[in-house]
């Protein structure tokens, strides 16, 4: 007898241990997916914008972070899937006992018991069903969380290499200001030392000279600061060399449906938070039945099977064995289960205003983002213009000035309004990349797994 008891112990222990997803919830959990491009050696390699993307999933924490807060939803979707099955539990014991009687005869007594036990509800009236379907759209709005913050996490990884270029335009724009206005310096000091020009236009062009080379250092700075906000977003130190292939980018793809409407029912149809907020709801629902259900009546079974064997002098054997049925019914809660049917009804109503609020939030943004494009677009169009008669300028100011024609004031003014432009020209380029991007992410075009292009 103690022998099968002890299979079955060893049984119990194993088959629990060997399950650890006995439902395989934890599949339905997508991980990010990882190419070579995650890899130690990736330093070393010129990487594309696609590079940096997968870099950003496969190696920000944030990413980790978010797979482990979905399997730990699946779990408790398993948990709740588990009240179907019934619990069986197994007890065993050894005891021994000293009686010491005085002028009398002691004895001791070594007893040996062992027992199993099974409980298993049978039926609830939707209980168990309303249970499973809160933790699975409790599970859906984890996934679509996740899903979410990922996408963010993808547009803040194309951002952050969209700046990167962006501020070395800006450094050479910089640095192509500093040779204009050297230019300018060298022949304001070669005209004062023929005695063709006033000092003041010597010092006027050093100052402006100096200005562009203080211009070049902040430059330089801003360069930095985007390399190491890139880099940490990659989960490298700051000061990580990544070397970037730059993306080329026809005027072309700067092309966006013109239907608004159109968009709007995009992204209410597509975006992870909509997602997320429509599993609430529908958790919600599933939590009102749960309650409800607590007003009705449970039937379970429980059966079990004990021995005993007092193993010194003999001693005699017992079996015992139950089985049984119950009903549980609830009379009286206090009125806690009406209150708790109430509360469910009333967080339901808050989660349907919340989805409300969050259809015209996305809305909002979609206009935002959508009048953000056509305006950088066309900035970038006029600052074309801008640049081409800006650098003309300059060049004819510069040579009037060399031939003895006009002042020193007309080739600084000319010059600081070609650095001007020229900064534009770049900025909003760079701008209006972002702003594409942004668009395509406000109507959640992008799923972090599964590439869909036609945007």
């Amino acid at each position: 007898m103690r022998k099968y008891f002890f299979i079955l112990f060893v049984f119990l222990i194993f088959s629990q241990s060997a399950l650890a997803d006995p439902f395989g919830i934890e599949k339905t959990v997508p991980q990010v997916p990882t190419t070579s491009v995650c890899s130690a050696d990736v330093v070393n390699e010129k990487l594309h914008l696609a590079d940096v993307i997968n870099l950003a999933l496969c190696q920000n924490p944030q990413a980790r972070e978010l797979y482990m807060g979905a399997l730990a939803s699946a779990a408790e979707y398993g948990q709740a899937r588990s009240d179907y099955l019934p619990t069986v539990n197994l007890s065993a014991g050894l005891s021994q006992s000293d009686n010491r009687v005085h002028n009398g005869n002691d004895s001791n007594t070594t007893r040996a018991s062992a027992g199993i036990s099974l409980d298993w509800l049978l039926y609830d009236f939707g209980g168990r069903e309303a249970s499973v379907e809160m933790m699975k759209q409790s599970l859906n709005a984890a996934l679509a969380t996740r899903s979410d913050t990922l996408q963010s996490l993808i547009f803040d990884a194309a951002e952050a290499y969209y700046l990167v270029f962006a501020a070395k335009e800006e450094y050479k724009n910089s640095n192509a200001t500093l040779e204009s206005a050297l230019s300018a310096y060298e022949a304001a000091s070669k005209r004062y030392e023929l005695g063709l020009a006033a000092l003041s236009d010597k010092l006027q062009a050093e100052t402006s000279y100096s200005e562009a080379q203080l211009n070049v250092t902040k430059a330089e700075e801003t360069l930095e600061l985007a390399k190491g906000h890139l880099a940490v977003l990659l989960n490298f130190p700051p000061d990580q060399s990544l070397d970037l292939y730059e993306e080329k980018y026809s005027m072309d793809y700067f092309t966006i449906p013109q239907d608004i409407e159109a968009l709007f029912r995009t992204a209410l149809k597509n975006r992870s938070d909509i997602l997320a907020q429509q599993a609430s709801i529908k958790q919600a629902e599933s939590s009102i039945e749960l309650q409800k259900a607590q007003n009705a009546p449970s039937f379970s079974i429980s059966a079990g099977l004990d021995a005993n064997d007092e193993l010194t002098n003999g001693g005699p054997r017992s079996y015992s064995s139950s089985v049984g049925l119950t009903m549980t019914v609830p009379l009286f809660t206090g009125f806690r289960n009406q209150y708790q049917i109430s509360q469910a009804r009333y967080e339901l109503e808050q989660k349907k205003a919340a989805l409300k609020q969050l259809e015209n939030d996305i809305q909002k943004e979609v206009w935002t983002t959508y009048q953000n494009f056509f305006t950088a677009k066309k900035t970038y169009e006029i600052s074309l213009t801008m640049f081409a008669s800006a650098e003309q300028n300059a060049k004819v100011a510069l040579g009037a000035y060399k031939a003895g024609k006009g002042s020193i004031l007309n080739v600084l003014d000319a010059q600081s309004k070609l650095a001007d432009v020229r900064s534009t020209r770049s900025r909003s380029f760079y701008e209006l990349l972002i702003a594409k991007t942004n668009i395509i992410r406000k109507i959640g075009l992008i799923d972090p797994f599964k590439t869909k292009k036609g945007f």
